[in-house]
């Protein structure tokens, strides 16, 4: 049986999760990038961020796991990443809705605009 939940997730998209660590001037790190299979949505809409305020999302991707929000994206497959590509998407929001029957979940991760620019990797 497909599940309807994970079938639609047809794109690849590549997350650096969001670090612990911070660089001297304060900005965040991020790990090392892993390649996800999403339904990637450009569109924007408001949204919860994580304490309930509602901010302005330019994406939603459809993920099969948990994400922090903090995190980075981008649309596209982790060998074809370059600095010279850009259009990074930060994760805001992050939503995980179970089914009626309470054994799968729908994750949906609110994105906003980062920067061209990928932040210093955590090691």
């Amino acid at each position: 049986m497909v599940r309807l939940e994970t079938a639609s997730l047809k794109q690849k998209a590549t997350l650096w999760p969001a670090g612990t660590d911070s660089t001297s001037s304060g900005q965040k790190k991020v790990t090392a990038a892993v390649e996800l299979d999403v339904r990637w949505e450009d569109k924007e809409e408001d949204a919860l961020d994580s304490r309930g305020e509602v901010i302005r999302i330019d994406a939603t991707a459809i993920v099969k796991q948990d994400i922090e929000v903090g995190s980075l994206m981008w649309l596209g497959r982790k060998r074809d990443w370059s600095a010279s590509v850009g259009n990074l998407r930060e994760v805001v929001s992050f939503s995980k809705i179970p089914t009626i029957k309470g054994g799968r979940f729908r994750r949906v991760a609110g994105l906003r605009r980062f920067s061209d620019t990928l932040p210093p990797i955590q090691t």
